[in-house]
Protein backbone atom coordinates (compact mmCIF):
# COMPACT_ATOMS: atom_id res chain seq x y z
CA UNK A 1 0.00 0.00 0.00
CA UNK A 2 2.89 2.52 0.90
CA UNK A 3 4.42 2.06 -2.51
CA UNK A 4 1.10 2.77 -4.52
CA UNK A 5 1.02 5.57 -2.59
CA UNK A 6 4.18 6.14 -3.72
CA UNK A 7 3.87 5.85 -7.05
CA UNK A 8 -0.13 7.64 -7.14
CA UNK A 9 1.85 10.88 -7.70
CA UNK A 10 4.19 9.82 -10.96
CA UNK A 11 0.65 7.97 -12.04
CA UNK A 12 -0.91 11.15 -12.02
CA UNK A 13 1.68 12.92 -14.05
CA UNK A 14 2.54 10.61 -16.56
CA UNK A 15 -1.51 10.94 -17.47
CA UNK A 16 -1.79 14.44 -17.28
CA UNK A 17 1.60 14.39 -19.42
CA UNK A 18 0.32 12.47 -22.11
CA UNK A 19 -3.31 14.38 -22.47
CA UNK A 20 -1.18 17.91 -22.51
CA UNK A 21 0.93 15.85 -25.22
CA UNK A 22 -2.40 15.65 -26.82
CA UNK A 23 -3.27 18.95 -26.70
CA UNK A 24 -0.08 20.17 -27.41
CA UNK A 25 0.54 18.12 -30.46
CA UNK A 26 -2.51 19.18 -31.81
CA UNK A 27 -2.04 22.90 -31.35
CA UNK A 28 1.07 23.84 -31.74
CA UNK A 29 1.83 24.12 -27.69
CA UNK A 30 0.11 24.69 -24.64
CA UNK A 31 1.44 21.75 -22.48
CA UNK A 32 2.89 24.06 -20.11
CA UNK A 33 0.05 25.22 -18.86
CA UNK A 34 -1.25 21.94 -17.77
CA UNK A 35 1.90 20.51 -16.29
CA UNK A 36 2.75 23.32 -14.78
CA UNK A 37 -0.49 22.95 -12.13
CA UNK A 38 -0.14 19.37 -12.08
CA UNK A 39 3.27 19.88 -10.25
CA UNK A 40 1.85 22.01 -7.77
CA UNK A 41 -0.94 19.32 -6.98
CA UNK A 42 1.73 17.01 -6.45
CA UNK A 43 3.47 19.10 -3.91
CA UNK A 44 5.73 21.25 -5.63
CA UNK A 45 6.17 25.18 -4.72
CA UNK A 46 5.67 27.16 -7.82
CA UNK A 47 8.96 27.93 -9.01
CA UNK A 48 10.16 24.28 -9.11
CA UNK A 49 7.10 23.37 -11.16
CA UNK A 50 7.64 25.96 -13.49
CA UNK A 51 11.46 23.98 -13.89
CA UNK A 52 9.90 20.93 -13.73
CA UNK A 53 7.74 21.34 -16.43
CA UNK A 54 10.76 22.44 -18.52
CA UNK A 55 12.02 19.03 -18.03
CA UNK A 56 8.85 17.05 -18.68
CA UNK A 57 8.44 20.05 -21.70
CA UNK A 58 11.17 18.08 -23.51
CA UNK A 59 9.35 14.94 -24.20
CA UNK A 60 6.44 17.78 -26.23
CA UNK A 61 9.11 18.81 -28.07
CA UNK A 62 11.03 16.25 -29.33
CA UNK A 63 7.64 14.26 -29.59
CA UNK A 64 6.51 17.07 -31.73
CA UNK A 65 9.96 17.10 -33.58
CA UNK A 66 9.45 13.31 -34.38
CA UNK A 67 6.63 13.97 -36.14
CA UNK A 68 7.10 16.95 -38.10
CA UNK A 69 10.54 16.18 -39.11
CA UNK A 70 9.90 14.46 -42.51
CA UNK A 71 6.64 16.84 -42.93
CA UNK A 72 8.03 19.24 -45.21
CA UNK A 73 6.21 21.87 -43.04
CA UNK A 74 9.58 23.04 -41.01
CA UNK A 75 10.78 26.59 -42.25
CA UNK A 76 14.55 26.17 -42.47
CA UNK A 77 15.39 29.61 -43.44
CA UNK A 78 13.99 30.75 -39.51
CA UNK A 79 15.24 27.70 -38.19
CA UNK A 80 18.72 28.66 -39.42
CA UNK A 81 19.10 32.30 -37.86
CA UNK A 82 16.95 31.56 -34.70
CA UNK A 83 18.79 28.42 -33.47
CA UNK A 84 22.06 30.27 -32.62
CA UNK A 85 18.60 32.86 -30.88
CA UNK A 86 17.66 29.97 -28.82
CA UNK A 87 21.00 28.76 -27.08
CA UNK A 88 22.45 32.18 -26.36
CA UNK A 89 18.41 32.54 -24.52
CA UNK A 90 18.69 29.37 -23.29
CA UNK A 91 22.23 30.80 -21.65
CA UNK A 92 20.88 33.94 -20.26
CA UNK A 93 17.40 33.18 -18.96
CA UNK A 94 18.68 30.89 -16.26
CA UNK A 95 20.19 34.09 -15.09
CA UNK A 96 17.28 35.98 -14.26
CA UNK A 97 14.83 32.71 -13.38
CA UNK A 98 14.80 33.49 -9.82
CA UNK A 99 14.35 36.95 -10.10
CA UNK A 100 11.74 37.85 -11.97
CA UNK A 101 8.03 38.68 -10.73
CA UNK A 102 5.81 37.99 -13.49
CA UNK A 103 2.39 39.53 -12.47
CA UNK A 104 2.20 42.73 -14.53
CA UNK A 105 3.93 41.07 -17.25
CA UNK A 106 0.73 37.92 -17.42
CA UNK A 107 -1.76 40.30 -17.07
CA UNK A 108 -0.20 42.07 -20.41
CA UNK A 109 0.17 39.15 -22.26
CA UNK A 110 -3.45 38.07 -21.88
CA UNK A 111 -4.76 40.56 -22.89
CA UNK A 112 -2.41 41.01 -26.17
CA UNK A 113 -2.96 37.03 -27.08
CA UNK A 114 -6.94 37.49 -27.12
CA UNK A 115 -6.98 40.52 -29.08
CA UNK A 116 -4.86 38.85 -31.40
CA UNK A 117 -7.11 35.36 -31.71
CA UNK A 118 -9.21 36.93 -35.12
CA UNK A 119 -5.64 37.46 -37.05
CA UNK A 120 -5.70 33.34 -36.82
CA UNK A 121 -8.85 33.31 -39.19
CA UNK A 122 -7.58 35.24 -41.60
CA UNK A 123 -8.53 33.55 -44.85
CA UNK A 124 -6.27 35.43 -47.07
CA UNK A 125 -2.78 34.09 -47.06
CA UNK A 126 -0.10 36.42 -46.49
CA UNK A 127 2.57 36.37 -49.49
CA UNK A 128 5.95 34.20 -48.97
CA UNK A 129 8.40 36.66 -50.34
CA UNK A 130 8.77 38.80 -47.05
CA UNK A 131 10.33 42.50 -46.93
CA UNK A 132 13.71 43.16 -45.23
CA UNK A 133 11.48 45.10 -42.88
CA UNK A 134 8.82 42.11 -42.22
CA UNK A 135 11.95 39.56 -41.34
CA UNK A 136 14.03 42.03 -38.87
CA UNK A 137 10.73 42.51 -37.08
CA UNK A 138 10.32 38.84 -37.13
CA UNK A 139 13.02 37.90 -36.05
CA UNK A 140 13.58 40.64 -33.19
CA UNK A 141 9.80 39.92 -31.72
CA UNK A 142 10.67 35.92 -32.06
CA UNK A 143 14.24 36.45 -30.05
CA UNK A 144 12.26 38.52 -27.35
CA UNK A 145 9.54 35.32 -27.47
CA UNK A 146 11.90 33.16 -26.51
CA UNK A 147 13.35 34.71 -23.73
CA UNK A 148 10.07 35.33 -22.19
CA UNK A 149 9.70 31.38 -22.92
CA UNK A 150 12.61 30.83 -21.49
CA UNK A 151 11.67 32.26 -18.16
CA UNK A 152 7.91 32.13 -17.74
CA UNK A 153 6.86 29.01 -19.91
CA UNK A 154 3.10 28.80 -19.56
CA UNK A 155 1.60 30.28 -21.87
CA UNK A 156 4.01 32.64 -23.57
CA UNK A 157 5.15 30.40 -25.95
CA UNK A 158 1.60 30.76 -27.85
CA UNK A 159 2.98 34.89 -28.63
CA UNK A 160 5.00 33.36 -31.37
CA UNK A 161 2.47 31.93 -33.57
CA UNK A 162 1.75 35.28 -34.02
CA UNK A 163 4.67 36.96 -34.68
CA UNK A 164 5.14 33.60 -37.06
CA UNK A 165 2.00 33.69 -39.19
CA UNK A 166 1.96 37.77 -39.60
CA UNK A 167 5.51 38.78 -39.76
CA UNK A 168 6.92 35.55 -41.87
CA UNK A 169 3.68 34.53 -43.26
CA UNK A 170 3.34 30.74 -42.22
CA UNK A 171 0.57 28.58 -42.41
CA UNK A 172 -0.56 26.89 -39.17
CA UNK A 173 1.08 23.50 -39.74
CA UNK A 174 4.91 25.79 -40.87
CA UNK A 175 4.31 27.68 -37.50
CA UNK A 176 3.90 24.38 -35.69
CA UNK A 177 6.84 22.61 -37.55
CA UNK A 178 9.27 25.54 -36.97
CA UNK A 179 8.50 26.44 -33.30
CA UNK A 180 9.33 22.31 -32.53
CA UNK A 181 12.71 22.55 -34.01
CA UNK A 182 13.84 25.71 -31.97
CA UNK A 183 12.26 24.85 -29.07
CA UNK A 184 13.51 21.73 -28.72
CA UNK A 185 17.03 23.66 -28.86
CA UNK A 186 16.35 26.04 -26.45
CA UNK A 187 14.70 24.03 -23.75
CA UNK A 188 17.50 21.67 -23.28
CA UNK A 189 20.09 24.50 -22.67
CA UNK A 190 17.70 26.43 -20.16
CA UNK A 191 16.70 23.10 -18.68
CA UNK A 192 20.73 22.10 -17.85
CA UNK A 193 21.44 24.90 -15.96
CA UNK A 194 18.16 25.05 -14.00
CA UNK A 195 19.20 21.88 -12.83
CA UNK A 196 22.71 22.87 -11.61
CA UNK A 197 20.27 25.24 -9.66
CA UNK A 198 18.49 22.68 -8.05
CA UNK A 199 15.80 23.98 -9.21
CA UNK A 200 13.65 20.83 -11.30
CA UNK A 201 12.00 17.53 -9.36
CA UNK A 202 13.95 14.94 -11.74
CA UNK A 203 11.73 11.89 -11.08
CA UNK A 204 8.38 13.72 -11.89
CA UNK A 205 10.05 15.83 -14.86
CA UNK A 206 11.12 12.52 -16.66
CA UNK A 207 7.57 10.91 -15.71
CA UNK A 208 5.90 13.59 -17.30
CA UNK A 209 8.32 13.67 -20.14
CA UNK A 210 7.84 9.94 -21.09
CA UNK A 211 3.62 11.00 -21.24
CA UNK A 212 4.00 14.13 -22.60
CA UNK A 213 6.34 12.18 -25.27
CA UNK A 214 3.76 9.57 -26.68
CA UNK A 215 1.23 12.52 -26.15
CA UNK A 216 2.74 15.29 -28.88
CA UNK A 217 3.57 12.23 -31.52
CA UNK A 218 -0.06 11.14 -31.37
CA UNK A 219 -1.30 14.86 -31.53
CA UNK A 220 0.99 16.30 -34.07
CA UNK A 221 0.10 12.88 -36.06
CA UNK A 222 -3.32 14.20 -35.97
CA UNK A 223 -2.47 17.67 -36.76
CA UNK A 224 -1.35 17.08 -40.16
CA UNK A 225 -3.99 14.28 -40.99
CA UNK A 226 -6.69 16.75 -40.32
CA UNK A 227 -4.43 19.89 -41.63
CA UNK A 228 -5.02 23.93 -41.37
CA UNK A 229 -9.14 24.11 -40.60
CA UNK A 230 -8.90 21.93 -37.55
CA UNK A 231 -5.25 23.26 -36.12
CA UNK A 232 -6.10 26.55 -36.59
CA UNK A 233 -9.37 26.10 -34.44
CA UNK A 234 -7.52 24.35 -31.99
CA UNK A 235 -5.12 26.65 -31.57
CA UNK A 236 -7.24 29.35 -31.31
CA UNK A 237 -8.93 27.17 -28.27
CA UNK A 238 -5.54 26.70 -26.66
CA UNK A 239 -4.50 29.78 -27.18
CA UNK A 240 -7.05 31.61 -25.21
CA UNK A 241 -7.49 28.76 -22.85
CA UNK A 242 -3.72 29.68 -22.31
CA UNK A 243 -4.91 33.59 -21.81
CA UNK A 244 -7.66 32.81 -19.58
CA UNK A 245 -4.90 30.91 -17.35
CA UNK A 246 -2.03 33.47 -17.35
CA UNK A 247 -4.98 35.91 -15.74
CA UNK A 248 -6.53 33.56 -13.33
CA UNK A 249 -2.83 32.75 -11.92
CA UNK A 250 -1.23 36.06 -12.16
Amino acid sequence: MMVLMELLPALFVVVVGFVSGVVSGMSGGGGAMIMIPTFIATGLPPQAAVATAKLSGLGGDFGGLAAFLKSGHIRKDITRVMIPVAVLVGLVTPLVFAAVSSREFQIALAVLMIALLPTLFIKKRLPKRRTRRHKVAGYSLYSVVLFLQGIFSGGVGSLAVYVLTLLFGTTKLETMATRRVIVAVLSPVTLVSLLIGGYVSVWLGLVGLAGAFAGTYVGSKIALRRGESFVTVVMALTIFASSVALLLTA
